[in-house]
């Protein structure tokens, strides 16, 4: 191994002589390397594990001392030493790739997706326009302060390196220090989007300095390709592996390999491929992940959730000492190019001053938009996250990359590389040893950190059952005949307040604050809601919907309970819906989505319900039913209620879902049962492991199968439907089989059109389930009415035996299975004669009912209407030129022909409702093309027929 001799260190050192001693050195001694880093690591984790101190501030310090020792001192480290030059002059590029990968995604995936939406305009502020604005105001103070006659562009290329917060740092900062979710999403999502925003400013300035001009428009291409086209990359990857994910059950290290390696490719993909900023597309890439944690059951979600714990650990580890080690390099070689090493460490200082006054202007500049957006700041938090704008790793390793491509006099030269270095370096020193060390004073000096009144309050109450606890131990334990010391027993039990244990009155959680009181019994739903989940009540797609709505209405919780508000939104049928039920839209298709969204639904009411009424027994068993508690236990019943009124829409309208939902849940659960048995059984060692194994596999085979192919809604055929209904039922069969085969069944989304007023008649509907509403009745304009027609409703026959367009718009109330017949096979059931006519007269007499009496009829139920019809109706058919005598008692309408008032001569067309003293004065008799005004509520009436008349009279005496 070369010797170093005393005296001035040559320029060399840490790269000619570096050189000549890795000649003699072994590539594992990088190895031997990282080894003893991941044991300084542990090592310090376990010693700062109950302290304020920051992990990485003291790694930073061992990686200085470390690289002291090597590069700045006669004492070598041997073997290590070897490993230390190994990795200081790793490629920055390959620094980048190798553990970005790990730290962004596993930073952006361990964030709250609720939180990143509230706070997303925040962040974009501060890494976008925040970015910029650093950018400019650094590079001038280096330009304008700094003896280096370093040009604009150089210097802002120094600005750009230096403008980004390092998320890594901050991260890992974020986490020892237990900041609050709001302040540490801000900080973390900005420092992510802002590193990576802020590479994408590198790179142009890079392009810059190198001579590479381009126009206004070429700049700004190339910014919005860098920042947009990171987005996209990253979000196409999280698609593409959640489509993946799905046919992966129960495969825990699997879904650890898939995300691992997806990391790695979109990053590569971004950074090498499509010239875009890699971190960018890590942070999108994380996001989507990040949505889906939701869906992994406790045991995946918790292994998910150490796994990348871990690996960010080491790799935070390994790159807080190789960036102290890469710092102290710079140190001592920028001794031999500068004389004055006190004056450049002078600059070091100063540059120090300008990030933090650069990120104050950047801060204060956005701080109305800050306070508006989200969930708000205070000058405290503003505070904060001006403190916490640390350097780390990123910068640093872009600035070796300047250095390795610098030593051409007319770009870059060597000197402009190596003071890079030593300024990022320095920065990173600085911003970690003095921001990272005090940030934690800072928080406890604006009581940030600081328990509120309703906090104490709960841990007074913990403290008092943990007392009740020791009591009824201490009661079980002197009944025992082994002696003991209640002294030395108590000496170890510091968290109960009084010692040692003593009687005390039974008593109630207290929260005054009716706010706080919310958030218990939110956060108890969303414990259920995952208890609820790992039991198999809930489905993957259900439980994502579930933990927003808690989300949701924590943000709300001054207001009152609105989780039911968010769920609510989230079960109507988006609008793009609609194209599944055009014809463009194959059927299967179109019956998979509705269906689908229709079973999800249902799962979400039925856990919401389930998991609210075990939410308000438990918050009942801590508080009491008084004051506070019994507000909030009102107000979830409320919400329980309009959820079983929705279930209850859809028992009405589509029943099948519910049986459907049912037989899931009872099949998930009597599945996990007998894992539950087996797993019983294997404990009590009476199965051998190949015995359990095989079983095992049994039942892992039938939940995926269940997961794959849950038990599929069986939707009635045209048919059925017509078979089951009253009247198409008394049919022969050789008109009911001619009907069938022309019949389509089609199955529509709520608000679905199936015709509208004026078109042209095509085809007859048979409503087989759900509900469909009139929008535009007959009537005039100033006349509204809508009538809503259920199951075993004919739509469309009317017009079909009058042969007239479409009355009204026909819209979908819910989700509707609807036969369609068309009207050919109506004309040629009409055509057999049989009497046939007659009963679709008086089937069509139930639609126009309801269409022109909407008042007196709506009361009923669409069975009950067909009662009142069967029952109670007499059709006539009148010639021209007779007089027709209404009676008081009863309910006539005009379904064909025309007819003249003899009171006031007015012509009435068909269809067309006669008056009677009945009906309210507020709905006149009116003809479809509206010609006639209320004539005055008189016992009888009497009308001459001008075109042969069909009228059916309902007696209503009795109803």
């Amino acid at each position: 191994m070369a010797t170093v001799e005393e005296g001035p260190l040559p320029y060399n050192l840490w790269q000619g002589e570096s050189i000549s001693s890795s000649s003699s050195s072994n590539p594992s001694d990088a190895v031997l390397f990282g080894d003893i880093s991941l044991l300084i690591g542990v090592s310090c984790r376990t010693l700062l594990r109950r302290t304020t101190i920051p992990y990485t501030v003291v790694l930073l310090i061992i990686g200085i001392a470390l690289g002291s020792l090597e590069f700045g001192s006669i004492y070598r480290l041997g073997k290590l030493g070897n490993g230390i030059r190994l990795w200081a002059d790793i490629d920055a590029d390959l620094l980048l790739a190798v553990f970005l990968p790990i730290l962004i995604f596993e930073g952006a995936f361990s964030m709250e997706v609720h939180q990143i939406k509230k706070c997303m305009p925040q962040m974009l502020l501060l890494a976008g326009p925040g970015v910029l604005i650093s950018t400019v105001l650094i590079g001038a103070a280096v330009k304008l302060v700094f003896p280096y006659d370093w040009n604009w562009k150089t210097s802002l290329l120094l600005g750009a390196i230096l403008s980004a917060t390092d998320p890594v740092a901050v991260v890992s900062l974020l986490k020892d220090l237990g900041a609050s979710k709001k302040l540490s999403t801000i900080i973390e999502g900005e420092s992510m989007m802002n590193d990576g925003a802020a590479i994408v400013v590198y790179q142009l300035f890079y392009r810059m300095v190198l001579g590479k001009r381009s126009g206004c428009i070429a700049l700004l291409e190339y910014l919005a390709e860098g920042s947009l086209g990171s987005v996209v990359i990253g979000l196409v990857f999280g698609m593409a592996s959640l489509l993946l994910l799905r046919f992966i059950y129960n495969d825990t290290l699997t879904d650890f390999s898939l995300a691992l390696t997806v990391s790695y490719i979109a990053y590569y993909t971004a950074q090498e491929e499509a010239e875009a900023s890699g971190i960018l597309t890590l942070v999108a890439l994380g996001m989507v992940f990040a949505m889906s944690k939701d869906t992994h059951r406790a045991g995946g979600k918790q292994s998910l959730d150490e796994f990348w714990e871990m690996i960010a650990y080491i790799a935070n580890t390994l790159i807080f000492i190789l960036s102290g080690v890469i710092i102290a390099q710079s140190i001592f070689s920028i001794g031999n190019l500068d004389n004055t090493t006190g004056r450049s460490w002078g600059y070091v200082f100063l540059l120090y001053i300008i990030l933090q006054v650069a990120r104050t202007i950047v801060v204060f500049a956005f701080y109305p938009a800050l306070c508006y957006f989200g969930y708000g700041l205070n000058w405290k938090e503003a505070i904060i996250i001006i403190w916490s704008g640390l350097r780390g790793a990123v910068g640093l390793a872009l600035s070796i990359s300047i250095k390795d491509a610098s030593g051409d006099p007319k770009y870059l030269s060597s000197e402009t590389g190596a003071m890079f270095v030593f300024f990022t370096g320095g920065s990173v020193l600085l911003t970690l040893f003095i921001n990272g060390s005090t940030t934690q004073l800072l928080l406890s000096l604006f009581g940030m950190d600081a328990l509120s009144e309703s906090e104490k309050t709960m841990v007074n109450y913990a403290k008092h059952q943990l007392l009740r606890k020791a009591e009824e131990f201490s009661r079980i334990c002197n009944g025992s005949n082994n002696p003991f010391d209640w002294t030395t027993v108590g000496g170890y039990a510091t968290c109960i307040t009084v010692w040692p244990p003593c009687t005390t009155n039974h008593g109630y959680l207290e929260i005054d604050d009716i706010m706080t009181m919310r958030v218990c019994f939110l956060k108890a739903t969303r414990e259920a809601y995952w208890s609820t989940f790992n039991e198999g009540r809930i489905t993957e797609s259900s439980i994502s919907v579930l933990m927003e709505s808690i989300d949701e209405a924590i943000d709300l919780a001054t207001q009152g309970l609105h989780d039911w508000n968010y769920i609510s939104t989230r079960l109507k049928f988006p609008g793009y819906y609609k194209f599944f039920s055009t014809s463009v839209c194959p059927p299967r298709l179109t019956r998979w989505f509705v269906l689908k969204k229709l079973q999800d639904s249902c799962h979400i009411c039925s856990a919401f319900i389930h998991v609210h009424r075990i939410s308000r027994q438990l918050l009942l068993d801590y508080t009491g039913d008084t004051g506070n508690a019994a507000i909030v236990v009102a107000e979830s019943e409320v919400e329980e209620l309009e959820a079983r009124k929705f279930l209850e829409n859809v028992k009405n309208s589509m029943p099948e879902i519910i049986h459907q939902t049912e037989s899931r849940q009872v099949t998930f659960s009597m599945l996990k049962c007998l894992d539950e048995c087996l797993g019983a059984m294997e404990k009590d060692g009476i199965l051998t492991e190949k015995v359990v194994l095989h079983v095992h596999d049994l039942l892992q085979n039938d939940l995926e199968k269940l997961l794959r192919s849950p038990p599929s809604v069986r939707i009635p055929k045209p048919g059925d439907v017509l078979s089951i209904h009253p009247l198409l039922a008394k049919l022969s069969p050789a008109i009911q089989s001619d009907l069938e085969c022309s019949a389509n069944s089609i199955l529509k989304a709520p608000g679905c059109t199936l015709y509208t007023k004026g078109s042209n008649l095509t085809s007859v509907w048979l409503i087989g389930n759900g509900s469909v509403m009139s929008r535009r009745s007959p009537f005039p304009i100033h006349c509204h009415v809508d009538s809503t027609y259920h199951r075993g409703s004919v739509l469309g026959l009317y017009e079909a035996l009058v042969g007239k367009p479409y009355l009204t718009d026909m819209v979908t109330d819910s989700v509707a299975l609807c036969v369609e017949i068309k009207l050919e096979s109506i004309i040629s059931v009409l055509a057999r004669g049989n009497g046939v006519e007659e009963l679709l007269w008086k089937e069509c007499t139930i639609v126009v009912s309801k269409l022109l009496a909407p008042d007196m009829f709506k009361k009923f139920s669409m069975q009950e209407v067909r009662s009142i019809v069967d029952e109670r109706s007499v059709m006539n058919t009148f010639s021209s030129q007779e007089v027709i005598e209404t009676s008081h008692h009863s309910i006539n309408f005009l379904l064909s022909g025309c007819l003249r008032d003899q009171s006031t001569e007015q012509l009435i067309e068909c269809p067309a409702v006669l008056p009677c003293s009945i009906l309210s004065e507020s709905i006149p008799y009116s003809s479809a093309n509206g010609t006639a005004e209320s004539s005055g509520s008189c016992s009888y009436s009497k009308y001459k027929v001008v075109k042969p008349a069909r009228i059916v009279r309902i007696d209503m005496s009795a109803a």
